[in-house]
């Protein structure tokens, strides 16, 4: 009786402090998704635009402070338009400049009350400077112009940030149409609807291939190439696997594009041997 009232009591005492630990990390941020606040960016954006955003951070995401936002560029001739994007986001040093996030002695941040009807400025220049021709693009710039179809006109890249295949960026494409009175306009043909930080684009070659993951044996590439004015298809690759004895079995099918239609051109297998983690190939076919 006298162990099981013993055991009872350091079971009690466990379960407050574990309370008490609660208790303590049980804070509320200010931002809770609810709250807009407003930047404007001090610096001529593209040598034609200023820009000001209204942005509802939620510090619930990953990173601190991300949120749905409205992006409004205004020209230098008056015009203007706006985009709005799911998960707006600045980088965490220029967000401690702003006084939307505070060090604390540990190196943490975390989020004070602020003034919502001030106009926080921020300066597009100092954040850095991404291009998608770059070997790893994303996480600095909210959105930036670049002319990906080598038109001589420059498109909208916006970041939607960790919006993408498996919490990388997605990129969400507007190209200068000036459809439906609007100067820029969301493009909705492949490959622009489906870009994001795997994506690797060759300025040199003028290829883009979409990468989309879903694992070692469970992923597809597909590689566009500009031809005249426009991207086309031009090769597929695809990976799956099978079992086999117990094991997976790697399949990679490659394919030509003609006229839209994939064509199989080889097939290889493989596997990684247990143990050594070494790569068996077992050959390939031609077709």
């Amino acid at each position: 009786m006298l162990i099981m009232k013993y055991t009872f009591l350091l079971l009690t005492l466990f379960l407050l402090n574990i309370a008490s630990y609660a208790n303590e990390d049980a804070w509320e941020s200010f931002f809770d998704g609810s709250k807009t606040i407003h930047l404007k960016f001090t610096d001529v954006i593209d040598d034609k635009y200023t820009v000001n955003v209204l942005w509802n951070p939620n510090d619930g995401n990953v990173p601190r402070l991300v949120g749905p936002a409205t992006i409004r560029f205004v020209k230098d001739s008056g015009s203007t338009f706006s985009v709005s994007v799911d998960a707006f986001h600045l980088p965490l040093d220029v967000l401690n400049k702003l006084g939307l996030l505070k060090f604390d002695d540990s190196g943490d941040y975390h989020t004070l009350p602020v003034d919502l009807t001030k106009v926080y400025p921020v300066e597009y220049n100092t954040i850095g400077k991404d291009s998608l021709f770059d070997s790893f693009h994303g996480n600095n710039v909210p959105f930036f112009f670049e002319d990906i179809d080598f038109d001589g006109k420059d498109e909208l890249i916006v970041v939607d940030f960790g919006n993408g295949q498996r919490r990388v960026d997605d990129y969400k494409v507007y190209k200068p149409t000036y459809k439906n009175g609007n100067m820029y306009n969301l493009a909705i043909d492949k490959p622009f609807d489906m870009l994001d930080q795997k994506t690797a684009f060759n300025k040199e070659n003028r290829t883009i291939d979409v990468f989309l993951s879903g694992g070692a044996c469970g992923s597809t590439n597909e590689k566009f190439k500009l031809i005249g004015n426009k991207y086309v298809a031009i090769e597929f690759t695809d990976w799956d696997y099978y079992i086999r004895d117990g094991g997976s079995v790697c399949v990679e099918s490659n394919y030509v594009v003609i006229d839209g239609v994939r064509v199989l051109k080889s097939k290889s297998e493989s596997y990684t041997e247990f143990g050594s983690g070494k790569t068996i190939e077992l050959g390939t076919k031609y077709y």
